[in-house]
């Protein structure tokens, strides 16, 4: 407690000197839990939102990336047969969906905004458990009859300035059509990264008719029975096989994920990012570290003649070297600390200042491991200061001017 006492009082001392030595360190660790946060915020919402589709939820994707290049076929497609292939024939299957997304203009009497447009069938509330909280969602006989009427999120109806949406009439791919319907907030994205509450869905039979009739898309698959979705993933790959006439030694011309796999992927990735950043920002921190050492070497000499009074009075090598070395760790602290309430304000004003940004979210462990690394930056670059402090001849230190 004297020797953290003695620290303090020194630190204060010399507060302004030691508040520019730290910077550094503040920065670096600034850097670290604000970039933590940001991607943290984004993960917990895109993992909840997925766990809020339930286990039972597959994503097929064209194409496969682990076969090898060229022996699939050529423009392999995810279509609306294949959704119905696959609602009919395997019997785990509640309901499937083809889905794609584009981005358009929608407009309203002259106001205008940018839409996610999201074509697809009338299983999409219960694929997606995303529900209508104003109107209606459209029904198969539409999709059939390729009706132009829309659903749009709540995000997007107030972006046209819409207080009352259904029954309104908006241009959208150059064509006239009525909103029936308004989506619950959800506030969020879904599983392909796309803003749930911007979405305009139109019936995928009506997109298709107003710009390719021979795009394809990916398939939203929900699951009856989360038992055992290993086993209902491989009769989907199975019915699509089928449909798709592949031989035996030909391999899959589409990729089916699974919810788990689509957070494990999301996991790495973001934890991958945070640890690039943190080894990034170590370079940061390390120069503060040099900092650091720096100002406890000018310590040294500014205090040599109380370090030689110290010695005559009876203290210990070990008690100087501990003096120093406190000293360094409760610079590095200090920064930390200010680095961490500053990394925090810095994710809050991101999120605050960018539209639809995600509310930052800051674990425990980056709190620790940042504080952690700034004392230990500290202590460790006050090694040689405090070493240079201990080994003062307490004759030579007394006669220093």
């Amino acid at each position: 407690m004297e020797t953290l006492r003695t620290a303090f009082a020194s630190i204060i001392e010399h507060r302004l000197r030691a508040m520019l030595t730290t910077l550094g360190v503040v920065f670096g660790v600034m850097a670290v839990i604000a970039v933590t946060a940001i991607v943290q915020g984004f993960f917990r919402l895109y993992s909840t939102q997925l766990e809020g589709l339930g286990a039972g939820f597959l994503l097929v994707f064209p194409g496969n990336n682990q076969a090898q290049e060229g022996s699939i076929r050529r423009n392999s497609r995810l279509t609306a047969a294949d959704a119905d292939e696959v609602e009919r024939n395997v019997d785990e299957v509640l309901a499937a969906t083809p889905y794609f997304f584009d981005r358009r203009t929608i407009t309203l009497r002259g106001q205008s905004a940018e839409a996610t447009i999201m074509p697809t069938l009338e299983t999409y509330p219960l694929i997606q458990n995303h529900h209508i909280e104003e109107g209606r969602f459209f029904t198969a006989r539409e999709v059939r009859e390729r009706a132009r009427v829309v659903v749009v999120g709540p995000d997007l109806a107030r972006k046209l300035g819409l207080t009352r949406a259904v029954g309104e009439t908006v241009r959208l791919y150059g064509a006239p059509f009525t909103i029936i319907g308004v989506m619950e907030e959800k506030d969020g994205i879904n599983p392909i990264g796309q803003n749930y509450d911007e979405a305009a869905i139109v019936p995928h039979t009506t997109a298709l008719s107003l710009t390719n009739p021979n795009r394809g898309g990916i398939l939203l698959i929900k699951l009856k029975e989360i038992d055992d979705v290993d086993l209902a993933s491989e009769q989907v790959r199975r019915s699509l096989r089928r449909h798709h006439r592949l031989g035996s030694g030909e391999p899959d011309d589409f990729t089916i994920t699974t919810q788990a796999e689509i957070l494990k992927t999301f996991e790495e990735v973001s934890g991958v990012a945070t640890w690039v950043v943190i080894c990034i920002v170590g370079v940061s921190l390390l120069v503060g570290g040099i900092g650091i050492m720096n100002i406890m070497l000018v310590s040294v000499t500014e205090r040599t003649r109380e370090i030689g009074v110290r010695l005559a009075m009876g203290a210990r090598k070990t008690d100087i070297q501990r003096q120093f070395l406190v000293e360094a760790g409760t610079l590095g602290g200090i920064g930390g600390v200010i680095g961490i309430a500053a990394g925090v304000g810095v994710a809050h004003l991101v999120s605050a200042l960018v539209p639809d940004f995600p509310a930052p979210f800051v674990p425990l462990w980056s709190v620790a491991l940042a504080f952690g690394f700034s004392v230990t930056v500290g202590v460790v670059f006050g090694l040689y200061p405090a070493a240079r402090a201990a080994r003062l001849d307490p004759i030579e230190a007394l006669r220093y001017e």
